[in-house]
């Protein structure tokens, strides 16, 4: 993996200030450096998604908390040496609520119990990717993860790496991480291509961040929200403007 990438990033590298909130709702994916794009751009910039996703989109019942570039499942960044600093109020989410064990018993919401899943399970792929040096890449057939009630985050916090590494071959999904680029992106923008004139092109994305000229936010590439939580985007978008120095992730869903 080039040094110009890194997966799995930690929050003190990835946001500016204000750690213990941004670890509340956000779930580091990889840092990239822009150096890879275009050698002379020596900035950092951070695909991050959200824990809460669930059901409907993210931000949308909290349009009181909505700014020019954090709306309904887009989220904005002022970017400060290299790292992020969220442009919304922290009210714009919905849930932070974590479920200890002892508390198994109580009664919660679907969005509470899938914020904690997404956790749990960023956290494990996360540990797989540090003993493999890869993204999980086999069969998770896991029926006991799909119930409707707080039994799939005890059963998924009782996974370990070792269950993972257990889990059946796949060669469609070996190949699909193989085609990615450097392992990780659907589609990294090298040519700096318009978003529209790219194989992805965002044509699902509900919101696109505009600069004041009208135009959309150079784009930066996209990558799979699956392999890193329980419940994600299809893609994840990454847009930046140089000089507005705000970068933008937006999420599609296909």
């Amino acid at each position: 993996m080039t040094d110009l990438i890194k997966i799995f990033p930690e929050y003190e590298d990835v946001f500016h200030d204000d750690i213990e909130n941004h670890k509340k709702y956000f779930l580091p994916i990889c840092s990239i450096n822009l150096k890879i794009i275009n050698p002379s751009e020596d900035q950092w910039l951070h695909i991050i998604s959200v824990k809460e996703i669930y059901d409907g989109c993210v931000g949308e019942n909290k349009p009181e908390y909505h700014t020019e570039y954090t709306k309904a499942d887009m989220f904005g960044f002022d970017v400060i040496d290299g790292k992020y600093k969220f442009d919304a109020d922290w009210n714009y989410f919905s849930v932070h609520t974590e479920i200890s064990p002892e508390d198994y018993g109580n009664k919660y919401s679907d969005l509470e119990i899938e914020y904690n899943m997404n956790e749990a399970m960023y956290q494990l792929k996360k540990e797989y990717y540090q003993k493999q040096n890869k993204l999980y890449d086999k069969d998770n057939d896991r029926p006991g993860l799909m119930v409707d009630d707080i039994r799939r985050l005890e059963r998924l916090r009782q996974l370990t790496v070792e269950n993972l590494e257990k889990d059946n071959y796949s060669e469609y999904l070996e190949e699909r991480l193989q085609k990615k680029v450097f392992g990780i992106f659907d589609e990294l923008n090298t040519a700096a291509l318009p978003l529209e004139e790219t194989h992805f092109g965002g044509d699902n994305l509900i919101e696109k961040p505009y600069k004041k000229d009208n135009k959309v936010m150079d784009y930066i590439g996209c990558l799979e929200g699956y392999d890193f939580q329980n419940a994600s985007a299809d893609l994840l978008y990454l847009f930046y403007d140089k000089e507005l120095k705000k970068a933008v992730i937006c999420l599609e869903y296909t």
